[in-house]
C-alpha cells in the first residue's frame, strides 16, 4: 500500500544537539534538501482498513550521525507522500504510526514502525519508508520459543519431557519478570474439542479460559531481563541427554515448573515456578500434541493467589460437539484479555478449528504439522522470527498473527 502523491511541506522540530563525532570530514554545506516520503505498508494493515476506528499522527525522527542533531516531523495520517526538508548529512531514522482497530467489538491498539540506518542525504530525492507491525505492549515480553513436542524418546514413537518455553525481552530497557504468569488454555484447538461454549464469561474475545497458571517468583526486581535477553522455564531441569542421545540438557534453565508429586522430578539447583492453579491432580505436562494456546500474563499489582482463585473462577457450560448434550466443566480459570502481554495459538493443519485466544490476540495459529499426532513433530520448536537488528540486538516479529510470526526449527538449546 502506498500513499498517493500529494505535496505537503512539514515543519521540523529540533529536539536538541548532542555531539557524537568531531570529525574534520563533516560536510560544510548546510543547505536543506527536499525529501519526498514514499511509504509502503504491510498487507495486514491493508486488510484491516475496514476495521480501523482511529489513526494517530505519524512521527518520523531523524538523527544525523556526525553531529548528533535530532529532527522530528509529525505527519497527518491522511497526508499523501509528504515532503520533508533535511540538511545534507547521514541519518538514522525511526518512525511510528499508532492506530486502533475493532475486531468483533473489541478495540485493540496497534502500531506500525519503520527503521533506517546510515541513509545519506546529498540531493533532493525520494526516501522509501518500509513500515512493519510492531508490538504495542509496554512490557516488551514475548514468546521467543516454545518447545512443546519434546525430543523423540528411545523408540521414536513418543517424546521426552525435555520441554521448555523461552521468554524474551523485546524492548530497549531492562524489564523484570517477577510475577509474570505463563498459562495454558483449557480449550483445545482441534476438531475433537469443537464444543459450543455457553457461558458468556468464557467468550475468548473477553477472557482467556485457562487450565494452568504458573507464576515466576520474586518481590519486584529479583528477575531482571536485559534488552535482547531471555529466560528459560522448563518442565524438568535435568540433562535428558543422559537418557537419550540427542535430547536436551536443561540444567541451565532459569526456572522449572514442578508439581510436588512422586511422578515429577525436582532439580533443587533450579528455582521452581509458583503453581497458582492446575487442572491436574498429579502433574502438568505441556501438550506435546501442540494443540493448545499459551500466554504471558502480567497480573495486576495487588493480585494474590487467594484473590485470583476466588475472583476469577472459569467454570463453564458447553454443548458437546458430538452428542450435543449440555455439559459442565468446573476446573478452569479466567485471564482477562487485557492482562495478556503475548499469546500464541498452536495446532496442526488437519485438526485445527479455532484458537482459544481471542482474534485480537492471535489472528491465526502456529502449525506443528500437516496432520495430528504426527511423530515427525518431535524435535521441532516454534521459534519467533527476527524482524530486524537494532543497536546490536534482535527485534523479534510480533504481528499478533502466529502463522506469520513463528517458524519451525530445531530447539535453540540443542547443543
Amino acid at each position: 500500500m502506498k500513499f498517493s502523491k500529494h505535496l505537503l511541506i512539514l515543519s521540523a522540530v529540533s529536539l536538541g544537539f548532542a555531539a557524537c563525532s568531531d570529525s574534520d570530514d563533516l560536510p560544510q554545506e548546510n543547505t536543506s534538501k527536499i525529501i519526498t516520503v514514499d511509504s509502503s505498508f504491510p498487507a495486514s494493515f491493508t486488510q484491516e482498513a475496514a476495521q480501523i476506528t482511529s489513526k494517530g499522527n505519524i512521527t518520523l525522527s531523524f538523527t544525523e550521525l556526525n553531529s548528533g542533531k535530532k529532527t522530528e516531523f509529525t505527519v497527518r495520517p491522511d497526508a499523501a507522500d509528504p515532503i520533508i526538508s533535511l540538511p545534507v548529512g547521514t541519518y538514522d531514522y525511526t518512525g511510528s504510526f499508532p492506530y486502533t482497530v475493532s475486531i468483533n467489538g473489541v478495540s485493540k491498539d496497534k502500531l506500525l514502525r519503520c527503521v533506517g540506518n546510515s541513509v545519506t542525504v546529498t540531493t533532493d530525492a525520494t526516501m522509501h519508508f518500509d513500515w512493519f507491525t510492531a508490538s504495542t505492549s509496554t512490557e516488551g515480553f514475548v514468546f521467543a520459543e516454545i518447545y512443546a513436542a519434546g525430543s523423540p524418546n528411545a523408540t521414536g514413537k513418543g517424546s521426552l519431557k525435555d520441554t521448555y518455553i523461552r521468554i524474551y525481552n523485546n524492548s530497549d530497557e531492562t524489564l523484570y519478570a517477577d510475577g509474570l504468569a505463563i498459562v495454558e488454555s483449557d480449550f483445545v484447538n482441534s476438531t475433537a474439542n469443537n464444543h459450543k461454549i455457553l457461558t458468556e464469561a468464557n467468550d475468548r474475545n473477553k477472557n482467556f479460559t485457562v487450565g494452568v497458571v504458573w507464576v515466576i517468583p520474586g518481590s519486584g526486581k529479583d528477575v531482571p531481563v536485559e534488552p535482547g535477553k531471555s529466560i528459560v522455564v522448563c518442565d524438568q531441569a535435568i540433562n535428558w541427554g543422559e537418557q537419550v542421545e540427542g535430547a536436551l540438557d536443561l540444567t541451565g534453565a532459569d526456572f522449572e515448573w514442578y508439581d510436588d508429586h512422586k511422578l515429577d522430578t525436582d532439580n533443587p539447583a533450579v528455582p521452581n515456578l509458583q503453581k497458582w492453579f492446575s487442572y491436574s491432580n498429579t502433574i502438568w505436562v505441556i501438550s506435546n500434541q501442540c494443540n493448545r494456546s499459551y500466554a504471558i500474563v502480567r497480573m495486576p499489582q495487588d493480585m494474590t493467589v487467594e484473590k485470583y482463585l476466588s475472583d476469577y473462577k472459569g467454570a463453564y457450560d458447553y454443548e458437546h460437539s458430538s452428542t450435543h448434550k449440555q455439559m459442565h466443566k468446573e476446573k478452569a480459570m479466567l485471564i482477562p484479555n487485557e492482562w495478556i502481554l503475548d499469546g500464541v495459538n498452536l495446532g496442526d493443519a488437519e485438526n485445527f478449528v479455532r484458537g482459544a485466544l481471542g482474534v485480537a490476540l492471535d489472528a491465526s495459529y502456529a502449525c506443528i504439522s500437516s496432520k495430528g499426532k504426527d511423530p515427525a513433530r518431535f524435535g521441532k520448536a516454534f521459534i519467533r522470527k527476527t524482524q530486524m537488528k537494532l543497536a546490536g540486538r534482535d527485534i523479534l516479529q510480533d504481528t499478533d498473527d502466529s502463522a506469520a510470526d513463528f517458524t519451525l526449527s530445531k530447539p535453540t538449546l540443542l547443543k
